[in-house]
């Protein structure tokens, strides 16, 4: 029976029991199917009883539609309702999805504020309004910088964490919409908690740059309630200097140092019947900080999985060490002891590492304090729980002491916080420490996702680094729904780029140089991964000409088709292949060879954007330019008689293959290069954050399978191998396991990037055309691998592959959705395949 599922609204996913927030009056509607075939399908939308939209059955297979109803008013709960016809003429049930646009074009709001700012402080601003009717339903626009809690009529509205969206604050503010409120006839009370989160300009972090960001300011609020009644009548509440501001439990919160609650300054009754703020100060007005307003339609940072302690040491008298036996970005949830004093502290540290004493090792964390402190209201009056509200911690082990009493493992539970982008994509194979990496990426990557893609989560930094990304960006797709996470991470280059063409290492700019390391073509791959993952093409027009003038700055900063500068280049190798003793640039592979070779890279991706585009005198232009760089890099660094690249480097080689930028004759003999000094060297590899993964495609590709294998699954330093045998849960900065303040982060995603192989060459899934239209299934199966098997959710619905060994055999399991082809290799050729279950199977030595 046909049926479909999985209904995405502007190439973001959407979940049952949620309200979907969409920017466009006319979103993109597209869904999968199961079953049959698709021939008709039909939508309706309505709202309030009112048929906004019925397109009646239009005849057709395509899985996607833009909306062409009547307008839609911001604010209002829309319904949708899909149905679709198989070629039969039988009929699915209805699939239905809630949505709200959420643009309102003018933003009317005043901005408040703290009337005198102290440092780090929580305003809570409030206000008590009346409706003088029956209200039919309300919705709220809110804009809180940086963090907001909102609180109506003594009741939280939402559970979300760190919301809105951190962004470039002076160019563009979000503000989240909350649709299908309830208010009462009479009184109402509603209140806002904001937090100054990354606007605080007394943040430890910029300590590492010397510079205040320019997004830092005041900690302010803009809101706009709207209020329909059931008559039809309709009133708009702002934020304005009637609304009162206040100062409640939580005296300081600042998201490197932590938070301070204190439970006698609680406001008892805030934003609720019988709360008294008559004799509060009023807010005070505000100009806008931003240049532009716009609704927040990417996920919101949600509590997730929940972390019980597996063990509890009381290292110091009164001092107990947790540990929760997963490295997260996070809180701890704290069970509070009925029998505090009034005044009495509990201070709560957070870190992933321990010294020998059992305590936390900090050194690492710099300037940051990642203490939590909750001072008691005593007398048994104190909450149960606690839990702080508006900073978050990257740890694994947690420091409590002040309890009065020991703390037991029950007592405290670590709280994972990340943007709502789960997928329900999946790999694994029959090896258990690749199993284990591929975990520990997941873990890394949750762990650093927080409405920006961060490169650490508890240090003082967990800034958006565009470097680590451009290899980061290629893996993400795969493990987490990206439809609406990477568009913002585009807008966020977009807001930092400058007349130049230049961009940031950072973004938002908190951190690094502009121009950026050219390195940093996470900017347009941002770009192509969302338009070739989710089909969304307006991503590309909306960046191509930031994305031109990004190559066009690189191209300034060239002297006959090679980039004269370099800041990171292949960065953070094995300690023995850095400069310096505690260095990370590269001592093998030339900085301005990667940056040459990213040159290349995004003329030639340029290129595929301009076609897409339907731009091919672009494309060719691209082309053009594309093939100048290469004869520039291969008349500076291509020797074709050795087959080496510059100073052959592992990750010299390594990166000309996996450009193509090298003759073809002369590729076979540069990998062989590769692959010499791999053995020579027992696999010890010596190349960092970009080249590690480049390395694993290009010895696949080349005919090095066996190579690429031993790598991932060594153990020796350096290997993701020996991180698991000293006892990591998420990917490491280093592969070394370093204990000092300088770079050694143990949760950092840039080398999580080698889960991109995974699914891409165990499993073989790639996508051909965008929105996975077209699908290339080509497995590579190393000899001491028996099985793999990976889920990619895709627009279309789910790409499965498994393929075993067994009894001589080859076998490969294939499904495809609805809506796609597949092209797939084998070693006896490549077949084209509809959608549907394939299967497929050779004798082993066939290959």
């Amino acid at each position: 029976m046909i049926q479909a599922h999985f209904i995405r609204l502007e190439y973001g996913r959407t979940s049952p029991g949620t309200i979907a927030i969409v920017e466009t009056p006319a979103p993109m509607i597209s869904w999968a199917i199961s079953g049959e075939s698709q021939a008709a399908w039909r939508i309706r939308v309505g709202c309030r009883g009112e048929m906004l939209w019925d397109s009646q059955w239009v005849r057709s297979a395509s899985q996607c539609a833009a909306y062409a109803g009547k307008a839609l008013t911001p604010g209002d709960v829309n319904e949708l309702s899909l149905e679709v016809m198989d070629e039969s003429g039988a009929v699915s049930a209805a699939a239905c999805v809630r949505f709200c646009l959420g643009a309102l074009g003018e933003w009317k709001a005043p901005w408040i504020g703290e009337a005198e700012a102290g440092e780090d402080t929580v305003p809570c601003f409030s206000k008590t309004f009346f409706c003088r009717r029956p209200v039919e339903d309300a919705c709220l626009f809110a804009s809180g910088i940086a963090y907001q809690r909102i609180t109506l009529n003594g009741a939280q509205i939402d559970g979300s964490f760190m919301n809105p969206a951190l962004s470039e604050y002076e160019k563009r503010c979000y503000y989240a919409v909350y649709p299908g409120l309830a208010l009462r006839e009479g009184e109402n009370r509603i209140g806002i908690e904001v937090a100054a989160g990354w606007r605080s300009p007394h943040n430890v972090c910029y300590k590492l740059t010397g510079r205040v960001p320019d997004f830092t300011g005041p900690t302010l609020l803009s809101a706009a309630l709207r209020i329909r009644y059931r008559d039809g009548g309709e009133e708009w509440l702002y934020t304005d200097e009637s609304w009162k501001c206040r100062y409640g439990a939580i005296v300081y919160s600042n998201i490197f140092m932590g938070e301070t609650y204190d439970a006698a300054k609680a406001l008892p009754h805030f934003a609720a019947p019988g709360d008294d703020d008559s004799s509060a100060p009023c807010a005070r007005v505000f100009p806008a900080p931003c240049e532009k307003m716009c609704v927040q339609a990417l996920e919101p940072v949600r509590a997730h999985e929940e972390y019980p302690a597996v063990s509890v040491m009381e290292v110091k008298p009164g001092v107990f060490v947790a540990d929760f036996g997963q490295n997260i970005a996070g809180l701890c949830r704290l069970r509070l002891p009925r029998t505090l004093a009034a005044g009495q502290e509990i201070r709560m540290a957070h870190m992933e590492m321990l010294d020998e004493d059992g305590t936390l090792y900090t050194p690492p964390l710099r300037n940051a304090a990642c203490t939590d402190r909750y001072i008691a209201l005593g007398d048994g009056k104190d909450a149960a729980f606690w839990q702080p509200q508006f900073t978050y911690h990257g740890f694994r082990y947690a420091q409590v002491e002040g309890l009065g009493q020991p703390l037991r493992k029950e007592d405290i539970c670590a709280v994972s916080l990340y943007s709502d982008v789960d997928s329900h994509s999946s790999f694994r194979c029959g090896s258990a420490i690749v199993n284990a990496i591929q975990k520990m990426v997941v873990q890394t990557e949750r762990a650093n996702i927080h409405s920006i893609l961060t490169d650490c989560p508890q240090r003082d930094e967990r800034m958006g680094w565009m470097n680590d990304a451009t290899v980061r960006f290629e893996e993400t797709p795969y493990n987490f729904d990206i439809g609406r996470l990477f568009p913002k991470v585009v807008r966020d280059l977009l807001d930092v780029q400058d007349e130049s063409g230049a961009i940031c290492c950072t973004a938002p700019f908190a951190f690094g140089c502009r121009p950026a390391d050219p390195v940093c073509s996470s900017f347009l791959v941002a770009g192509w991964q969302a338009y070739m993952h989710t089909g969304n093409l307006d991503i590309l027009r909306e960046g191509y000409s930031g994305f031109k003038a990004w190559n066009d700055c690189l191209a300034a900063h060239s002297q006959q088709g090679i980039v004269n500068y370099s800041y990171y280049g292949d960065w953070a190798g094995p300690a023995y292949a850095c400069e310096g003793e505690d260095g990370a640039k590269s001592s093998e592979t030339p900085g301005i060879l990667m940056s040459t070779g990213y040159h290349y890279f995004n003329a030639r991706l340029l290129a595929r954007m301009a076609a897409a585009l339907g731009q091919e005198d672009e494309a060719a232009e691209q082309n053009a330019r594309a093939d100048a760089i290469r004869e520039a890099f291969l008349a500076k660094w291509w020797d074709e008689a050795s087959g080496k690249v510059a100073t052959g480097s592992q990750a010299c080689q390594a990166f000309a293959l996996w450009l193509g930028i090298l003759p073809e004759e002369g590729r076979a003999k540069a990998a062989k290069v590769l692959h010499d000094d791999l053995a020579a060297r027992e696999y010890r590899f010596t190349t960092g954050n970009l080249c590690t993964r480049y390395m694993m495609d290009a010895l696949t590709q080349w005919g090095y399978l066996e190579d690429a294998w031993a790598l991932i699954t060594r153990e020796a330093y350096p290997s993701w191998g020996f991180m698991l045998q000293n006892e990591a849960t998420t990917v490491w900065e280093r592969f070394e396991l370093k204990k000092n303040p300088g770079m050694n982060s143990h949760n950092h995603p840039m080398y999580a990037a080698v889960g991109y192989w995974f699914y891409a060459y165990l499993a073989g899934v790639k996508p051909l055309e965008a929105g996975w239209k077209r699908v290339a299934i080509h497995p590579y199966m190393p000899k001491n691998l028996l099985s793999a098997q990976a889920t990619v959710e895709t627009p279309l619905g789910d790409v499965s592959v498994r393929w075993v060994k067994r009894y001589g055999q080859a076998h490969l399991y294939v499904q495809i959705p609805c809506g796609a082809q597949a092209d797939v290799t084998l070693p006896q050729g490549t077949q084209s395949v509809s959608a549907g279950f394939h299967h497929f199977s050779w004798p082993l030595d066939a290959e």
